[in-house]
């Protein structure tokens, strides 16, 4: 067997705040834990939420799967999962606060793997993925976040026509994407008016009226105007919105949210687990493959407007995500 890992935060500089971390039970469990970056400045013991989300999964996973008696239903697994985090909501006494306040809330994507005697089974509750033999990936894409690279692309040119520093490009665009077109004016009043918002509007529904054919406009219209604080909450695990979209928060993951796919073991000569910091697959199994693909996205997409959107892009001293990557071959 061998094993390949390799983890780095968006900022370099600062590991300590890699939002991701990774679960390794050599011959029983694999998975890589991306913590939701906080959107409020919330803390808990001392941790941004998304951090204490991703290492509080982390310990209860390992924990759980190094038990002799430890649980194979996967579902079981998610349950005690949002359990844990419910319970961190009432040790820290948020537990009434996060009913009704989604931005409070401590939440995580999962992608976990389990080696069992005749299978390999595949978890997935988020967007973090995995690659099977190289070649055939397994990861549950989110409509809601190409409405919000879509606005974010549409706000680019614009901000761009107004502003000659790439990081205050970034960081404005990443403004609109955060609070949406509908924000108070004084947040960028520095760099846009009232005109460019409508502008920024528009051609974002539209744009992503023609990408996003099957999505109901009004959906479109409340993720552009409110954006990723004020509208993207309402969808967390809301089996009831065609936009839902499943995450570990302490609340119940609906069932069917929750991506299974149990392989033949003997069929499975590579399990390759990443997060969403990875814009593009390496084109061979390791880290090496891996971080090649990474720097060949950044060289020709840093800003992540023209091939692979995203609600953030890259700067000279920031990359767009965390990410992270565990390679296992049997």
């Amino acid at each position: 067997m061998l094993i390949e890992a390799f983890t780095e935060a968006k900022d370099p500089s600062a590991p300590h705040t890699n939002e991701d971390r990774l679960v390794i039970l050599p011959g029983r469990a694999y998975a890589v834990i991306d913590g939701v970056t906080d959107r409020l400045g919330t803390r808990y013991d001392g941790m941004l939420s998304g951090q204490y989300a991703a290492v509080t999964v982390q310990r209860a996973l390992e924990h759980m799967l190094s038990a002799p008696d430890n649980p194979e239903d996967p579902i079981a697994i998610v349950r005690a999962l949002t359990a844990t985090i419910a319970s961190a909501y009432e040790a820290h006494g948020m537990a009434e606060k996060v009913q009704s306040d989604w931005n409070l809330r401590i939440s995580a994507a999962l992608a976990l793997v389990l080696v069992r005697h005749e299978t390999v089974d595949v978890i997935l509750v988020g967007d973090s993925g995995v690659r099977i033999n190289g070649d055939h990936i397994l990861r549950v894409e989110k409509d809601l976040d190409l409405i919000t690279s879509i606005l974010r692309r549409e706000a680019w040119p614009v901000i761009g026509r107004k502003v000659s520093d790439p990081e205050k490009q970034e960081q404005v665009s990443r403004r609109v994407t955060w609070h949406g077109t509908r924000q108070p004016l004084d947040a960028v009043a520095d760099t846009l008016d009232a005109g460019d918002m409508d502008f920024i509007e528009n051609r974002a529904i539209a744009a992503n009226l023609e990408a996003l054919p099957h999505v109901q406009r009004a959906d479109i219209e409340n993720l552009v105007r409110g954006g990723i604080v004020n509208a993207q909450g309402g969808y967390q695990n809301n089996a009831s919105l065609q936009l839902g979209y499943p995450c570990l928060d302490g609340f119940e993951v609906p069932q069917h949210m929750i991506e299974i796919q149990r392989l033949p073991r003997s069929e499975v000569r590579t399990v390759e687990i990443y997060s969403d910091g990875y814009f593009k697959p390496g084109d061979a199994f390791g880290v090496a493959a891996w971080e090649k693909a990474f720097a060949e996205a950044e060289r020709d997409d840093p800003a992540k407007v023209l091939l692979y959107p995203s609600p953030k892009g890259s700067t000279a001293s920031l990359w767009a995500d965390d990410r992270t990557y565990l390679g296992v071959r049997f």
